[in-house]
């Protein structure tokens, strides 16, 4: 298979598609007009739900893993993580056993695992919608178990390391002889806490801006400390809700500007998201309300509607890259290869439009309102716009 399009850095060429590879990528002078655009698919690294579909809770049926791929796919995403919140070990072991099933019966775009919790820090400030009473200091012992259950899926951990600096610093290095990433998050980690947990193998902070005290202290706050860490990633979310447009291009541009780039994307999505017209959703045992804002929040008893703590995000990832473009300013090859390239990386992913690699790309609209004309997984299109 041939295609002719033009990449993001505005080169014309043609790509050669053997199978499920990229096989050649021919350069073409220009001057050719109305060529889509090519572009790596997008790796999500956080995605709880979508499409109306919890992963969070037992899925209903092959049908329901089905539709939730698929409208990952029809939002260029080739790639992602299922995230389980934090829960009891018996949900953790029931909902791993079951979201494993489906992989192996059907893989799709799913690469594994993220494990936003249990090892998070139960403090108010800092648990966002997360149950704290599951909550638990860090055992190699859960590593092995979940193992056990995936195997080689488990892909990402996120801990509050300072809960125990010393219980979280044997995880993270079992975690790392696993080779499961290991980012910090919900947490309040600064100075040493944070320091160990970097030499220890901590690579990123998950949804930096979200599930901090507000207010802050003005200069010991983890937001400073984060960024100031010059060998942490940190994962945004580009909603313009759970990090406000200013904050986000501050925080993007300092990311960004590091050698290499430490700025990875995310929508941290969950069932909402893709699923239009509703007004309660679900993200495990949690009800969430959906604002007129895209927000999806707990219900805040004697509060005003839509004032309760976010509980994940709506935006999809197609969307999400062109909110980041906005916010930020950046071209848009930045921003998408901190949603595409970047993350995968991070897993141990070669990914991009590269000889050799998997023809993992999306085909968008030349016109100035972008839309996804089509999304290609293993040489495959798996979704084209009607």
């Amino acid at each position: 298979m041939k295609i002719t399009a033009r990449t993001l850095s505005g080169k014309i060429c043609e790509v050669q598609i053997d199978g499920p590879v990229f096989k050649k990528f021919k350069p073409l002078s220009d001057g050719i007009l109305d060529l889509p655009w090519i572009a790596p698919g997008l790796i999500d690294i956080q995605i709880n739900g979508f499409g109306g579909i919890d992963f969070n809770r037992k899925l209903e049926s092959d049908d329901a893993w089905q539709h939730a791929t698929q409208q990952l796919y029809a939002h260029g995403c080739t790639g992602f993580l299922a995230t389980l919140i934090t829960n009891r070990e018996e949900g953790y072991h029931q909902l791993l056993a079951d979201l494993t099933r489906h992989l192996h019966r059907d893989p799709r775009n799913c690469l594994g695992f993220h494990m936003e919790g249990p090892w998070l820090n139960p403090d108010p400030g800092y648990r966002g919608a997360h149950r704290p009473e599951w909550m638990q200091k860090p055992e190699v012992r859960l590593l092995d178990d979940w193992g056990g259950i995936v195997g080689s899926l488990l892909k990402l951990i996120t801990i509050a390391p300072e809960v125990d600096l010393e219980a979280s610093l044997r995880a993270i290095h079992a975690a790392v002889d696993k080779k499961i990433c290991v980012f910090i998050g919900h947490s309040s980690a600064m100075g040493e806490a944070l320091r160990s947990a970097v030499e220890a193998g901590a690579v990123g902070w998950t949804h930096l801006g979200n599930a901090a005290p507000s207010p802050a202290p003005k200069f010991e706050n983890v937001f400073l400390h984060a960024l100031a860490h010059s060998g942490l990633y940190a994962s945004l979310i580009p909603d313009g809700i759970h990090v406000p447009p200013h904050a986000f291009n501050v925080f993007a541009r300092l990311l960004n500007q590091a050698s290499p780039s430490r700025l990875l994307l995310t929508t941290d999505a969950m069932s909402a998201a893709a699923a239009g017209g509703q007004k309660v959703c679900t993200l495990g045992d949690i009800e969430a309300e959906l604002g007129a804002d895209g927000s999806a929040r707990l219900p805040n008893p004697g509060g005003a509607p839509g004032s309760g703590r976010l509980a994940g995000a709506t935006i999809t990832p197609f969307a999400g890259v062109f909110m980041a473009e906005r916010m930020t300013g950046f071209f848009l090859e930045d921003v998408w290869t901190a949603f595409s390239a970047r993350p995968a990386s991070l897993l141990g992913i070669k990914h991009g439009l590269e000889e050799g690699n998997s023809a993992d790309f999306c085909l968008l609209s030349p016109e100035k309102t972008p839309y996804l004309l089509a999304t290609y997984h293993r040489g495959k299109c798996v979704y084209e716009a009607p």
